[in-house]
């Protein structure tokens, strides 16, 4: 059975039940990926999967019931389920469902032909990854990860009030992580990925041959002296940072008493270089989407400007609380789960300075490539951190030698407002939330 279908039977047998609004989340998901090892296929996965969620209001209140299936058989269980949730529900705070919006963006994010790549040719582009890897360099001793995979996705959303809305999305990706040895016996890992809706630009010799340049730039690298040094934190590593404290600018988190931007709406929290953006609407990138999981518009948004926080993140519910219009940020993270609030494509929006006028202008200093322990290491509401990092020195804005063996501590937000210069280098990979290379005036560096 489709899902219009579908959604008109439950519907009908959810009025007939007496439910007063209600709402049908259902997304599809296709999954398709390959790891070789040593020239073999080590895993290989090719899956398919449904859920929906179907919720709806009884005596006021709001109950919540799911399945895997779409079939005539499961109407009666999903309206009963939601009866029977409703009546054992004591949170007093109500909930809504939300009646759409006048119009929706149209956005780019499927690509047709990415779903006609022949399984074979995903799995001996994912062969050429790892023999570009191995070739690029003797001392290249294996490829522990080399991947290459593709997802399809469809979310299907519809409710008592006349929302009806559909998005599809896919995206291809590739990825190598190289490991070499050096004279010294020192074992270095580095990796390199592409992630994009064209098959045709996932490049097996450019990720196998990168992930190996990169390890072997760190051969012979050692510690430094401790102490305060200007950093450069390259793409993946300024990404990493982002990425970590984007819970910051949750609505939710900050309700919570989680978010130390509370009350700072308004306020200087960077320097005045830095402007963040979340942009849902970029075409072809990781989370482009026309709408977030409860029908909202999707809108681009400043968050940052010039150094000064504008908005929050919202879902329909913190949106109520602070009387503000949402953003287009509730999402779930499964379709059995609840709203939460997350970015989409978020990121630090580019300078004019390439990465080497940045180390042009630092002059003596660390270029982080690497942080470790982000997760443990990370204070996501207070925005400290201590983190072991690696990367490189620089003298006289020049990369000199392979730097190790260090943990660089500090603030996140103290960070925000001592960034000197932005790069220009934005790439949007794995990750939504991304950032150029960031100049930063001092950090503190544990080392020898």
């Amino acid at each position: 059975m489709d899902l219009q279908n579908f959604k008109e039977k439950l519907f009908a047998a959810a009025k007939a039940a007496g439910l007063a609004e209600y709402e049908l989340y259902a997304k599809r998901k296709a999954s398709f990926g390959v790891n070789i090892f040593e020239g073999q296929i080590d895993e290989y996965k090719s899956e398919q999967s449904l859920g929906v969620c179907f919720r709806g209001k009884a005596d006021g209140k709001m109950g919540y019931a799911f399945s895997e299936k779409i079939d005539d058989g499961v109407i009666a269980f999903l309206v009963d389920n939601v009866i029977q949730n409703a009546a054992v529900i004591e949170d007093p705070e109500e909930e809504h469902i939300y009646g759409g919006d006048p119009a929706y963006p149209a956005v780019d994010c499927y690509n047709p032909a990415l779903d006609k790549v022949p399984a074979e040719t995903k799995i001996e582009a994912a062969m050429q990854i790892e023999r570009a890897a191995k070739a690029t360099d003797n001392r290249v001793e294996n490829v522990p990860y080399c991947y290459v995979g593709n997802d399809e996705t469809e979310v299907f959303i519809a409710n008592s009030k006349g929302l009806n809305v559909t998005t599809k999305s896919n995206c291809i990706a590739g990825m190598a992580e190289t490991q070499v040895e050096g004279a010294d016996e020192q074992v270095k890992t580095a990796f390199d990925i592409y992630v994009g809706p064209d098959f045709d630009k996932l490049n097996p010799d450019t990720i196998g041959q990168t992930s190996a340049k990169k390890a072997l730039a760190s051969l012979g690298a050692s510690s430094v002296p401790s102490g305060k040094y200007a950093v450069v934190f390259n793409r993946e590593a300024a990404s990493g940072m982002l990425d970590t404290w984007t819970g910051a600018f949750s609505a939710e988190q900050a309700h919570k008493g989680f978010s130390i931007l509370a009350g700072k709406l308004g306020e200087s929290i960077a320097a005045g270089c830095v402007t963040i953006i979340d942009d849902p609407l970029l075409p072809n990138h990781p989370k482009t989407t026309p709408f977030d999981s409860e029908g909202v518009a999707s809108r681009t948004k400043t968050v940052v400007d010039g150094g000064v926080f504008k908005t929050f993140l919202h879902n329909t519910k913190t949106a109520r609380k602070d009387g503000v219009e949402p953003t287009g940020n509730g999402f779930k993270w499964d379709y059995a789960l609840p709203v939460d609030i997350a970015p989409t494509n978020f990121y630090i929006k580019p300078g004019e300075h390439s990465h080497e006028t940045l180390l042009e202008k630092m002059g003596s200093g660390v270029v982080i490539t690497g942080v470790e322990g982000l997760h443990s290491g990370a204070n996501e509401t207070s925005g400290d951190f201590s983190l072991s990092a690696s990367g490189f020195l620089v003298e006289g804005g020049q990369v000199t030698r392979p730097v190790d063996q260090i943990t660089i501590s500090g603030n996140f937000f103290t960070m925000l407002k001592d960034i000197v210069a932005v790069g220009s280098n934005l790439e949007f990979t794995y990750s939504g939330t991304v950032a150029p290379s960031l100049y930063v005036r001092e950090l503190d560096i544990a080392g020898e």
